[in-house]
């Protein structure tokens, strides 16, 4: 597949906007730090991710689920699940959602 650069280009962008303090920044640095393994498609990775934007209050396991993508948790995974800070799963995704309908692009 082969990358748009108008894609990408939204897409740094959208990064570039976000705090980087905030729950959002928090929840894509962990995504930045987990790995799949190779054989892994883009869209199985899209269909873990869906998952939790259906059912947000799973994030605990979902965490889980994606740490152990790779057979490996890694000292970086835990580090970042760690600052995610996550103690209710209801108030993080609130915020989350709070946080991206504040973005302005």
């Amino acid at each position: 597949m082969k990358l748009d650069k108008f894609l990408l280009a939204q897409n740094m962008a959208f990064l570039i906007a976000i705090p980087p303090d905030s729950k959002l920044a928090k929840l894509l640095r962990f995504c930045l730090t987990t790995r799949s393994r190779t054989n892994m498609s883009g869209t199985e990775l899209l269909k873990i991710t869906c998952e939790l934007m259906e059912n947000q209050s799973n994030i605990a396991y979902w965490t889980q689920d994606v740490m152990g993508l790779d057979l490996d948790y890694s000292s970086e995974e835990w580090k970042s699940l760690g600052e995610m800070g996550v103690t209710n799963t209801t108030e993080f995704m609130a915020a989350v959602w709070e946080e991206l309908d504040m973005l302005e692009l």
